[in-house]
């Protein structure tokens, strides 16, 4: 089964690495067969910033996203810019609700996640917002399991602030699965 997840955002929010923790917790930890593409805008940061992960139980023969099933989006400009890119009825959209305010009315699975805010709030840095919408992804699709993405972390995060990651991303998980089982807000 081939699962398609477009993350994307500004740079700066940790696009990228959300990208690659989830390549990596897929790929080592339950041995599935993965791809990751990444694109930035001409701006170091605050540029338009995507990244594309496959991750397959078989191999992987175009590593463009073909067909999103999960969309992780962390800035109303990546929104706007990508969202035609999606299937309205079945792909699972996670928004940062913080940066997000206008959603197109046709997309039928819009999760809701305050990512930035929590981050700020919770965990005092908004650094953290893409690590929760990772624990959010896992929750609410089942693409991933949390404990693969735990050990992700580790070597792939610093390490001052592998402990805040781990706590981040429960954090997310926590309500993801609150959505989940609540359904979408």
């Amino acid at each position: 089964m081939r699962n398609e997840i477009l993350f994307a955002g500004f740079g700066g929010q940790g696009v990228v690495k959300a990208a690659l923790l989830v390549t990596h917790a897929a790929g080592l930890y339950e041995e599935k067969e993965v791809a990751q593409t990444q694109s930035y805008g001409p701006e170091a940061r605050g540029g338009a910033c995507r990244s594309e992960v496959i991750i397959s139980d078989s191999a992987i023969d175009y590593v463009k996203a073909l067909d999103i099933d999960s969309f992780v989006v962390m800035s109303q400009p990546a929104l706007d810019k990508y969202v035609e890119g999606v299937d309205p009825e079945k792909t699972y959209v996670i928004v940062d609700a913080t940066l997000i305010d206008t959603i197109p009315d046709n997309l039928k699975r819009v999760y809701h996640v305050e990512a930035t805010k929590i981050a700020e709030e919770e965990f005092g840095k908004s650094l953290f917002a893409n690590i929760i919408m990772l624990g959010a992804l896992a929750a609410i699709t089942g693409l991933i399991e949390l404990a693969s993405l735990e050990k992700s972390l580790e070597g792939n995060v610093p390490s001052k602030t592998l402990e805040t990651n781990r706590k981040a991303l429960a954090r997310g998980y926590e309500i993801g699965k609150a959505q989940r089982e609540g359904g979408q807000k």
